[in-house]
C-alpha cells in the first residue's frame, strides 16, 4: 500500500517536472548557479595575475586613437583652393601659357599656378573649359609620354635598325684640310688629342659625319632608331607607340567668370545654411543612381535618411537643366534638390521647378 502511494507520488512529480513552465526556470537556475560557482572558482586566479591584466588594459587603452577618415574632405577643400588658385591667375594674367619641364611625369606645367599640382590644375581647368569659364587657344608644345601609363619621365635610347639591339656604339668620323678622312680613333692620340695620323697637324681638324656600329649583329649604318624606356613604369616604346600631350594656351571668359563667381558665394552660402540646420555637407559629390547613371553636384547635403543635392545652372538653359535634375531626382531618390542660379528666374520656372521639388535660388 506504501509502495503503491510512493509510486504514484513519484510518477505524478515526474508528469508535474515534465510541464515546460516548470523545466525552464529550473534550467536557468542551474544556469545561474554554474556561473557563481565558476566566479568564485576563478577570484584567485584572477586576483594572482591581476597586476598584468590591469597593465595590460592600460597599454591598450594608451594606445593612439587611428586618425579620423578626413583624407576625402581634405582632397575636396585642396581642390576647392586650386581652382580658387586657378581662377585667380587667369584674372590677373588673362591667359595661362604652359612651360615645358624636363624629366617630369607631367611634362609641364602652368607656371602662373604656384603650389598646385599639374594633375589637380589640368583637372579644374578642364573642368572651367566645359564651363565656359576658360577657353583652349592654341597648342604651345607637346611631349611624349608612355603609352602605357602615360607618364613623361623617360629616357631616349638608340637601337639598332637591323636587329633592334640596344648595344649600339657611335663611330666618329673626322677629316683633315689635308683631305684625310678616318675614324676618331685613327686621329686620338694616347694623351687624348686629336692629330692628323697622315700629315701629323693638329688644326683644321673637323667632325665629319657620324655612324652606328651594332655589337651584336655586327653592322654599321648612318642611322639609329630612336626609343624611350619609361622612367615611371620601365615600358619601352618608340615612335610608332609613343603617346602625346598636348600643351595649349587656356584664355579667360571674363563675362562667364563674374556669373560664376556670383553662384559660388550662392552655393556657399547654401551650405553654411545647411550646415548650421545639422547637415553634412560633402563638396563636388557624384551619387550613383538606381540607374546606374552616375550624377555630379556641386555639394550634397545629408542628415539621416534625408539627402539634399546642391547644384547650378551655369552654362546651359535653365529649364533645361530642370528636366535633366527631374530625371537625376528621381533616380537617386533625393529629397530635395537646391538649384542656383546666376540669372534672373522668372514665375513660371520656379512654379516649374516647384512642382520638381527643386528649389530654385537666385544668386545677388
Amino acid at each position: 500500500m506504501i509502495t503503491l502511494s510512493l509510486a504514484g507520488s513519484l510518477g505524478g512529480a515526474l508528469a508535474f517536472l515534465q510541464r515546460i513552465e516548470v523545466l525552464v526556470p529550473l534550467l536557468v537556475g542551474a544556469a545561474v548557479a554554474a556561473y557563481l560557482a565558476l566566479r568564485v572558482k576563478k577570484r584567485g586566479e584572477v586576483s594572482g595575475g591581476q597586476e598584468d591584466e590591469v597593465k595590460v588594459v592600460e597599454e591598450v587603452e594608451e594606445e593612439p586613437e587611428e586618425p579620423e577618415a578626413e583624407p576625402e574632405e581634405k582632397r575636396e577643400t585642396d581642390l576647392v583652393e586650386v581652382e580658387r588658385k586657378v581662377l585667380e591667375a587667369l584674372r590677373t594674367k588673362g591667359a595661362l601659357k604652359p612651360s615645358p619641364i624636363a624629366a617630369s611625369k607631367e611634362g609641364g606645367h602652368y607656371p602662373d599656378i604656384v603650389g598646385a599640382p599639374l594633375a589637380e590644375v589640368e583637372k579644374t581647368l578642364k573642368g572651367l573649359v566645359e564651363k565656359g569659364i576658360a577657353l583652349e587657344g592654341e597648342e604651345e608644345f607637346s611631349v611624349v609620354t608612355c603609352p602605357v601609363c602615360g607618364s613623361s619621365a623617360q629616357v631616349a635610347l638608340i637601337s639598332c635598325k637591323n636587329c633592334g639591339s640596344l648595344r649600339v656604339r657611335e663611330i666618329k668620323y673626322y677629316k683633315h684640310t689635308c683631305g684625310y678622312i678616318g675614324p676618331e680613333s685613327s686621329f686620338r692620340t694616347k694623351e687624348g688629342k686629336l692629330v692628323c695620323p697622315q700629315c701629323g697637324g693638329t688644326d683644321g681638324i673637323e667632325l665629319y659625319h657620324k655612324r652606328y656600329y651594332c655589337l651584336d649583329c655586327k653592322t654599321e649604318s648612318d642611322e639609329v632608331n630612336i626609343v624611350f624606356k619609361c622612367g615611371s613604369c620601365g615600358t619601352i616604346y618608340d615612335e610608332s607607340n609613343m603617346a602625346v600631350k598636348t600643351f595649349k594656351r587656356i584664355e579667360l571668359s571674363r563675362e562667364a567668370l563674374s556669373e560664376y563667381e556670383k553662384i559660388n558665394k550662392a552655393i556657399a552660402a547654401q551650405i553654411l545654411k545647411l550646415k548650421a540646420e545639422g547637415y553634412t555637407v560633402e563638396r563636388n559629390a557624384t551619387l550613383a543612381g538606381e540607374s546606374g547613371v552616375l550624377h555630379n553636384f556641386e555639394a550634397v547635403a545629408k542628415k539621416g535618411e534625408e539627402v539634399i543635392a546642391i547644384t547650378s545652372a551655369f552654362g546651359e538653359p535653365l529649364m533645361q537643366t530642370l528636366f535633366k535634375l527631374s530625371v537625376a531626382k528621381n533616380d537617386v531618390k533625393l529629397s530635395k534638390i537646391i538649384l542656383v542660379s546666376g540669372k534672373p528666374v522668372g514665375p513660371a520656372e520656379r512654379s516649374f521647378a516647384s512642382s520638381l521639388g527643386i528649389e530654385l535660388v537666385e544668386a545677388e
